[in-house]
């Protein structure tokens, strides 16, 4: 790394920690603690920094404001690579096959651009082990946290959040009704303009009896609401119906009681959440001798395997991706300014796309 390079590097720990140990970051950078205080010399020069025992701190930043500068491990063979990042992100998530790992993919590649490293917990939806992974990756040294809790709202775990100390930014959970003062931030995808989309597709294909089933998640609370309210601006009765899946019911038995319920009601188009659920109920369709699209069009919610349908499923597809790019770049913005009470909190929704496959087309008249 160039003169100037390793000095905006510098600045940028200052900013984010409030001080800079000499010896810690020439370890951290593989230079020489010589290198190091000359870097120190020449911004303390210019006014960048003031010099103290050992290293340097911000000028701008009280020190009660920053992230407190954590020692590097000691470095040797087997050293952690990532030893030079400029701070660490931990992450919390429910599930490590579905839907998520996406979600982490682009935080990973955002953390990685911005020059950080990575921590990952997952709770596979337990509320006990989430709050043990939440702790190992506070005790592990995170500078900050995406957290995405087992449940739609735990208030003891948001209690935690709130008392950690460090920035945090909720991912695909809202933030609702915190603790005055408190800082969460989130990110999330906007489920109602998912099913608006849903719903305004398959009006234009002609479509005037629309149902919708799902289960009882975090996203299906935002899907219901939103879907009841496309149908009300289309001026599509609001009689279809809605079917809440039970947990645990058998998946086949599902699926028969949703299709008989939506023919009786005279329904020719279906939103589905999730993927699984909606590959489940085409088979159940197919089995009965119903055509898909030709009786009866389907939409998936989720978009992680209605691609592979046996029909091709539509699906709304949730910005996964960019749900976790985005989330990094709050908790970097916050951990950069230096102080965490000097930016609004935020908290931002992000719109699904709608990929249209096999499974929709105009009703049978």
């Amino acid at each position: 790394m160039n003169v100037p390079g390793r000095q905006e590097r510098i600045l940028m720990e200052l900013r984010m920690h409030g001080t800079v140990s000499v010896a810690d970051f020439a370890a951290r950078m593989g230079i020489s603690p010589m290198t190091v205080r000359r870097d120190l010399r020449e911004l303390a020069d210019a006014g960048a920094l003031r010099r103290i025992h050992g290293g340097a701190e911000a000028i701008e930043v009280p020190p009660s404001t920053t992230v407190r500068h954590r020692p590097s491990a000691r470095r040797g063979p087997d050293a952690d690579p990532e030893g030079g990042a400029l701070f660490t992100l931990g992450v919390l998530s429910p599930d490590p096959s579905y839907y998520f790992p996406t979600v982490v993919d682009g935080a990973l590649e955002r953390t990685r651009e911005l020059g950080g490293r990575m921590m990952l917990g997952v709770s596979r939806y337990d509320p006990d082990r989430e709050r043990v992974q939440l702790e190992r990756l506070i005790a592990g040294g995170a500078d900050a946290l995406l957290v995405t809790s087992a449940s739609a709202d735990d208030p003891a775990l948001r209690e935690r959040l709130v008392d950690c100390g460090l920035p945090v930014v909720m991912v695909e959970r809202g933030v609702a009704e915190e603790a005055e003062g408190a800082v969460l931030e989130s990110v999330r995808t906007d489920h109602a303009a998912g099913a608006a989309l849903a719903v305004g597709h398959l009006v234009e294909l002609g479509h005037e009896r629309i149902g919708m089933f799902t289960y009882d998640t975090p996203t299906a609370g935002a899907l219901r609401p939103g879907f009841a309210r496309a149908l009300e601006r289309r001026g599509l009765p609001g009689d279809a119906p809605v079917i809440v899946i039970e947990e645990g019911e058998d998946t086949a038995a599902q699926s028969r009681r949703c299709l008989d319920r939506a023919l009786e009601a005279g329904v020719t188009a279906l939103l589905v959440h999730s993927d699984h659920y909606a590959a489940d109920f085409l088979g159940t369709a197919l089995e009965t001798g119903l055509e898909i699209p030709g009786d009866l069009s389907l939409i998936s919610y989720d978009d992680e395997i209605a691609e592979l349908a046996a029909v091709p499923l539509t699906a709304v597809s949730p910005p996964r991706r960019d749900v976790g790019r985005i989330a990094v770049g709050l908790v970097f913005d916050r951990l950069s300014s230096g102080a965490q009470a000097g930016l609004a909190a935020r908290h931002v929704a992000v719109r699904p796309s709608l990929a249209v496959r096999a499974s929709t087309a105009a009703p049978r008249r």
